[in-house]
């Protein structure tokens, strides 16, 4: 048995083992699914008590595979597996799990695969704060780190011991979203490890009086799929995010922020520590030029008339700041004018990389027509495609 090809269906092998969050997994197989990817289960003897195999067998449409299951498991099993895997997810990965595979340990089938894996590998954390935060756990993540696995980052939340910490595992959306990424045959994986990515993203609003303001229907989707991928290319992610629908990922430095003074203010404290900056943010050009305090009535005016003054241009600021070593990337979302508006963008502000896209096929939707620019001239334009898969190629071309 041969791995896939590219223009093939891509395989996933989903490892389990036994945390609590092992209940969420039969999602991400029906998720995963639902974009068009081939999964298999293998289950730790622990896992079986905590998630149904014929949950999993049903929405996988395939075998569950683990010790002492009967009639499912085959010959060399941990080869056959290894073989037909594109991708190998563990999730939930316990701190015994993740210490296993640390430390070679081979002592059932989920962790005699694990040795045996040459695919890309993604490990989603799940477990107790004190546990997550254990010298011991910390190291062994770091070993993996090293041998080129990808450790997600764990969620902030309330746990199944009932303490509010990190170590929660990520959703079963959020790891899909890696798992795409994992696909892409990119060779980002680590590129971006010990650097410092700041993204500015969302929206601004700007008030008007107390309670009316003006504004913009951006989404902050690419924002939100610019910081994990960031995320997964190893870098240190601060986003600074005026309001936005979409959920941005965890292990960020998150600063939230309203108006395009303050997203500036924020920007320009984080500057100096950033190695690449990606305005990725629909910055308001404008604001009133004196916001009433008040909510103004109707009853009290016949008619109001709002005065409009330029915003701070935070691209170009920091492109006139950045120093050498720094880069900074733009987009450029235009009604008119196209690749030529968003080449001569990229000079005004000194950019390194250009993201041009237009209105209609951009705003709010998961996916977009992207056309890249660099400074040295190169334009790579790409096709309809998911917006995590955009954010891929841009770093790419960025690094």
């Amino acid at each position: 048995m041969t791995k896939s090809s590219a223009d093939e269906t891509k395989n996933i092998l989903i490892g389990i083992s036994g945390g609590i969050a092992a209940y969420k997994i039969p999602l991400l197989v029906r998720i995963l699914k639902k974009q068009g990817y081939s999964v298999k289960t293998i289950v730790s003897k622990a896992a079986k008590n905590l998630v149904g195999v014929d949950a999993l067998k049903t929405l996988s449409q395939n075998p569950v595979y683990g010790d002492n299951i009967s009639d499912e498991n085959f010959d060399m099993g941990h080869i056959r597996l290894e073989e037909w895997a594109d991708l190998f997810i563990l999730a939930p990965a316990t701190a015994n799990s993740i210490a296993k595979m640390a430390c070679g340990i081979a002592d059932n089938l989920l962790s005699t695969t694990f040795l045996s894996l040459t695919c890309p590998i993604l490990v989603a954390p799940a477990m107790n704060t004190n546990m997550w935060n254990n010298a011991a756990t910390q190291a062994n993540v770091k070993t993996l780190k090293e041998r080129g696995i990808t450790v997600l980052p764990t969620a902030i939340g309330e746990l199944a011991c009932g303490v509010v910490g990190a170590g929660r595992m990520l959703s079963p959306e959020d790891i899909a979203q890696y798992a795409t990424l994992a696909l892409e045959n990119s060779d980002l994986q680590g590129k971006l490890s010990g650097k410092k990515v700041l993204i500015a993203s969302g929206s601004n609003v700007e008030p008007i009086d107390a309670v009316r303001f003006i504004g913009n229907s951006s989404s902050g989707k690419m924002g939100a799929a610019l910081a994990r991928a960031a995320i997964f290319a190893g870098a240190d992610v601060s986003v600074v995010s005026g309001p936005a629908k979409a959920k941005l990922p965890e292990g960020i430095d998150l600063i939230s922020v309203n108006t395009a003074c303050e997203m500036r203010e924020e920007i320009m404290k984080k500057l100096p520590e950033s190695d690449i900056v990606i305005m990725a943010a629909a910055v308001s050009d404008f604001r009133v030029e004196n916001a009433a305090s008040e909510k103004i009535s109707r009853e009290d005016n016949a008619e109001y008339s709002i005065k409009l003054v330029k915003n701070p241009d935070i691209a170009k600021e920091v492109g006139e700041k950045k120093t050498a070593n720094q880069k900074l990337v733009v987009f450029s979302l235009e009604t008119n004018g196209g690749i030529t508006r968003a080449s001569e963008k990229m000079k005004r502000k000194n950019a390194d990389l250009c993201v041009f896209n237009s209105a209609e096929n951009a705003i709010g939707k998961d996916k977009s027509n992207i056309t890249i620019i660099s400074r040295d001239g190169k334009i790579q334009e790409f096709e309809e495609q998911e917006k995590i898969v955009s954010a891929l190629r841009i770093l790419e071309a960025l690094v």
